[in-house]
Protein backbone atom coordinates (compact mmCIF):
# COMPACT_ATOMS: atom_id res chain seq x y z
CA UNK A 1 0.00 0.00 0.00
CA UNK A 2 1.45 3.44 -0.77
CA UNK A 3 1.51 6.17 1.80
CA UNK A 4 0.29 9.47 0.57
CA UNK A 5 2.54 12.18 0.94
CA UNK A 6 0.49 14.26 3.58
CA UNK A 7 0.99 11.56 5.93
CA UNK A 8 4.63 11.96 5.52
CA UNK A 9 4.67 15.47 5.87
CA UNK A 10 2.28 15.51 8.78
CA UNK A 11 4.51 12.87 10.60
CA UNK A 12 7.63 15.17 9.91
CA UNK A 13 6.15 18.39 11.56
CA UNK A 14 4.89 16.28 14.57
CA UNK A 15 8.27 15.38 14.91
CA UNK A 16 9.94 18.59 14.34
CA UNK A 17 7.48 20.22 16.97
CA UNK A 18 8.08 17.64 19.68
CA UNK A 19 12.52 18.06 19.14
CA UNK A 20 11.76 21.91 19.47
CA UNK A 21 9.42 21.43 22.84
CA UNK A 22 11.85 19.23 24.69
CA UNK A 23 14.96 21.25 23.78
CA UNK A 24 12.93 23.98 25.37
CA UNK A 25 14.24 25.61 28.60
CA UNK A 26 12.13 24.44 31.66
CA UNK A 27 11.67 26.94 34.76
CA UNK A 28 8.06 28.04 34.57
CA UNK A 29 5.47 25.52 35.88
CA UNK A 30 5.34 21.82 36.48
CA UNK A 31 5.88 19.84 39.94
CA UNK A 32 8.75 20.27 41.07
CA UNK A 33 10.77 18.10 43.95
CA UNK A 34 13.93 18.83 45.95
CA UNK A 35 17.25 17.96 44.17
CA UNK A 36 18.79 14.73 45.98
CA UNK A 37 22.76 15.36 46.60
CA UNK A 38 25.36 12.79 45.06
CA UNK A 39 28.38 12.25 46.59
CA UNK A 40 31.15 12.82 43.94
CA UNK A 41 32.53 10.19 42.19
CA UNK A 42 36.16 9.91 40.35
CA UNK A 43 34.59 10.24 37.24
CA UNK A 44 31.91 13.38 38.19
CA UNK A 45 34.64 15.47 40.41
CA UNK A 46 32.87 17.86 43.21
CA UNK A 47 32.82 21.50 41.69
CA UNK A 48 35.25 23.48 43.61
CA UNK A 49 34.18 26.51 44.74
CA UNK A 50 36.52 29.06 43.62
CA UNK A 51 38.50 30.47 46.56
CA UNK A 52 41.25 30.54 43.92
CA UNK A 53 38.83 33.17 41.76
CA UNK A 54 39.70 36.39 42.07
CA UNK A 55 36.67 38.92 42.72
CA UNK A 56 36.86 41.09 39.50
CA UNK A 57 38.11 44.71 39.30
CA UNK A 58 36.06 46.86 42.45
CA UNK A 59 34.19 43.65 43.71
CA UNK A 60 34.96 42.66 47.49
CA UNK A 61 33.60 38.90 47.20
CA UNK A 62 32.65 36.92 44.68
CA UNK A 63 30.26 34.09 44.75
CA UNK A 64 30.38 31.32 42.03
CA UNK A 65 27.43 30.48 40.06
CA UNK A 66 28.04 26.04 39.76
CA UNK A 67 24.90 24.53 38.99
CA UNK A 68 21.53 25.60 37.67
CA UNK A 69 19.35 24.40 40.73
CA UNK A 70 19.07 24.57 44.59
CA UNK A 71 20.72 25.80 47.07
CA UNK A 72 24.08 24.45 45.74
CA UNK A 73 23.88 26.59 42.37
CA UNK A 74 25.81 29.18 44.54
CA UNK A 75 29.28 29.09 45.93
CA UNK A 76 29.76 30.07 49.13
CA UNK A 77 26.07 29.85 50.17
CA UNK A 78 25.60 32.30 52.32
CA UNK A 79 28.37 34.65 51.16
CA UNK A 80 29.34 37.16 53.75
CA UNK A 81 29.62 40.79 52.73
CA UNK A 82 29.88 43.80 55.11
CA UNK A 83 27.96 47.06 54.41
CA UNK A 84 29.86 48.94 51.54
CA UNK A 85 31.17 46.37 50.09
CA UNK A 86 29.84 44.96 46.66
CA UNK A 87 29.39 41.75 45.04
CA UNK A 88 30.06 39.70 41.77
CA UNK A 89 28.43 36.71 40.62
CA UNK A 90 31.00 34.33 38.41
CA UNK A 91 28.84 32.15 36.16
CA UNK A 92 30.86 28.71 36.35
CA UNK A 93 28.18 26.79 34.94
CA UNK A 94 27.13 26.53 31.07
CA UNK A 95 24.00 28.60 31.17
CA UNK A 96 22.83 32.15 31.23
CA UNK A 97 21.51 33.35 34.47
CA UNK A 98 19.65 36.27 35.92
CA UNK A 99 19.68 37.07 39.56
CA UNK A 100 17.24 39.28 41.62
CA UNK A 101 17.08 39.99 45.50
CA UNK A 102 14.21 38.70 46.95
CA UNK A 103 12.84 41.64 47.80
CA UNK A 104 13.98 43.57 44.60
CA UNK A 105 16.56 45.69 45.86
CA UNK A 106 18.72 44.83 42.96
CA UNK A 107 18.97 43.05 39.42
CA UNK A 108 22.19 41.34 38.75
CA UNK A 109 21.16 41.27 34.65
CA UNK A 110 21.94 38.65 32.38
CA UNK A 111 24.92 36.73 33.11
CA UNK A 112 26.28 34.35 30.23
CA UNK A 113 28.42 31.20 30.85
CA UNK A 114 31.81 32.14 31.98
CA UNK A 115 31.00 35.85 32.39
CA UNK A 116 30.78 38.06 35.91
CA UNK A 117 28.31 40.19 37.20
CA UNK A 118 28.09 44.22 37.28
CA UNK A 119 29.48 44.56 40.92
CA UNK A 120 26.41 44.74 43.36
CA UNK A 121 26.49 46.90 46.34
CA UNK A 122 25.29 45.78 49.71
CA UNK A 123 23.30 48.09 52.18
CA UNK A 124 23.27 46.59 55.42
CA UNK A 125 25.26 43.54 57.04
CA UNK A 126 21.30 41.94 57.50
CA UNK A 127 20.96 38.68 55.60
CA UNK A 128 19.50 38.82 51.68
CA UNK A 129 18.22 35.86 49.77
CA UNK A 130 18.14 36.33 46.19
CA UNK A 131 17.09 33.78 43.28
CA UNK A 132 18.13 33.17 39.27
CA UNK A 133 14.63 34.48 36.98
CA UNK A 134 15.39 31.75 34.72
CA UNK A 135 15.98 29.46 37.34
CA UNK A 136 13.59 29.55 39.95
CA UNK A 137 14.98 26.78 42.27
CA UNK A 138 18.36 28.24 42.23
CA UNK A 139 18.62 30.43 45.72
CA UNK A 140 21.44 31.81 47.52
CA UNK A 141 21.82 34.10 50.48
CA UNK A 142 24.39 36.76 51.18
CA UNK A 143 25.13 37.54 55.52
CA UNK A 144 22.41 34.77 56.27
CA UNK A 145 23.13 31.84 59.05
CA UNK A 146 22.91 29.21 56.44
CA UNK A 147 21.70 28.99 52.63
CA UNK A 148 17.95 29.08 52.14
CA UNK A 149 15.81 25.88 51.70
CA UNK A 150 14.91 25.37 48.30
CA UNK A 151 11.61 26.93 47.06
CA UNK A 152 8.36 25.25 47.40
CA UNK A 153 6.26 25.51 44.67
CA UNK A 154 2.72 27.54 44.88
CA UNK A 155 -0.41 27.09 43.44
CA UNK A 156 -0.16 29.78 40.67
CA UNK A 157 2.69 27.74 39.52
CA UNK A 158 5.67 29.94 40.58
CA UNK A 159 7.51 29.22 43.14
CA UNK A 160 7.01 30.49 47.09
CA UNK A 161 10.48 32.54 48.48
Amino acid sequence: MKEEPITFALIAIIVAVAALWAMGCGGGGGTYSAPTPTAPTAATPAPTPAATTPAPTGANVTVNIVASSGHGAFAPNPAAATSGQTVAFKNNDSTLHHLVADNGSWDSGDIAAGATSKTLSVASGSPLNYHCTIHPTMVGSINGASAPADPTPNSSGGYDY
